[in-house]
């Protein structure tokens, strides 16, 4: 009964690919009752979940601070006040354009222009990888917040039934 309470617990409650439960690998379950059992699951869940969710907003933020400097340089080489060999340095560097997508020089509006649209386009898909991340946070911080409610369920109702133990004495 109580391996098949782990495999449940296991699957309902711990991340995938998680170390979220590893009690009797390490026989640190012996003695625990079920419901000790899946609120001890609940809470590494939990916790599994807070740590990626943090994990993940750490990269939001990075992300974040990299399109704001990116759109600074944008403006820069489309108002033409930035040294093309720094501007094509970063935009290689940082962004990941490659020299085929960038022109020689950008004395021109059109090449000012065109170098403008291949960063933009760059931005555009890091915003997009942005909105994901946002997505798998929210997920994140949902899933601990579900880890966490179970467990304060079953405190509760351990809390209720030992009080209707108590009762019936």
């Amino acid at each position: 009964m109580a391996i098949e309470a782990v495999t449940v617990a296991h699957n309902r409650y711990a991340p995938e690919g998680s170390e979220a439960i590893n009690l009797y690998s390490v026989e640190g379950a012996s003695g625990l009752t079920l419901g000790q059992l899946i609120i001890s699951v609940c809470l590494r869940a939990a916790a599994a979940y807070e740590a990626q969710s943090v994990n993940k907003m750490n990269t939001m933020t990075k992300s974040a601070e990299l399109l704001e400097t990116a759109t600074e340089w944008v403006q820069k080489i489309l108002d033409g006040t930035v040294s093309w060999s720094r501007a094509k340095s970063y935009l290689i560097n940082t962004l990941g354009l490659t020299e085929a997508e960038l022109p020689d020089d950008i004395r021109t509006y059109d090449n000012r222009l065109k170098a403008a649209t291949a960063a933009t386009t760059k931005l555009n898909s890091l915003m997009q990888v942005q909105q994901q991340d946002m997505v798998a946070m929210q997920s994140y911080v949902s899933r601990r917040d579900v880890s966490f409610s179970s467990a304060s369920n079953i405190v509760r109702a351990l809390g209720r039934s030992s009080a209707n133990m108590a009762m019936n004495f």
